[in-house]
């Protein structure tokens, strides 16, 4: 399903602009990759590209949260915009990630 101005819908009602409560606890496949010590800051505000793993355990916590139709597609798309087009699961996403400690 697409919204007017051509956004996924994930089956929740448009209105809705609270992103559903965070996670407690972090799978391991959350947290950033080992080894990984560049030091450097990502902006989590730009678009970027997450692997389907990631994008999929999104998927699910938002599923869960009362997004029954959102898919790992939905959550690499959301990512893939700059953060002032993104809707609630792309920012949901990107602050998940971010919080994880994810990189690149």
């Amino acid at each position: 399903m697409v919204a007017s101005e051509g956004r996924p819908v994930c089956g929740h009602a448009q209105g809705h602009r609270t992103p559903p409560p965070a996670r407690p606890a972090a799978s391991a496949a959350w947290h950033a990759k080992a080894g990984d010590s560049s030091g450097e800051e990502f902006g989590f505000s730009q678009p970027f590209e997450v692997d389907l793993g990631r994008a999929a355990l999104i998927a699910e916590a938002l599923r869960e949260s009362g997004y029954p139709l959102c898919t790992a597609d939905v959550v690499t798309a959301e990512l893939a915009r700059p953060e002032h087009e993104r809707g609630v699961i792309g920012r949901f996403a990107a602050d998940q990630l971010e919080r994880a400690g994810w990189r690149p």
